[in-house]
């Protein structure tokens, strides 16, 4: 379902709006985007440094 006004002021939003015109609200709909988006950034930057220690942790044990 659709937000169809503000949480903060309760003024009506357009269909789609990522932000309140009036107060420049997140919507609920652009919070939970943002949310994801850090996740997965997180993610990313785990998984890049697991790959790291672990190709790191392999040349070690390579050397004689």
């Amino acid at each position: 379902m659709e937000q169809t006004n503000c949480d903060r002021c309760k003024a009506p939003l357009v269909a789609g709006a990522a932000y309140c015109e009036v107060c420049g609200e997140r919507t609920r709909k652009a919070r939970r985007l943002v949310r994801l988006a850090v996740r997965v950034e997180i993610l990313v930057l785990v998984l890049f440094v697991v790959l790291v220690f672990g190709f790191t942790w392999i040349f070690i044990q390579q050397k004689p």
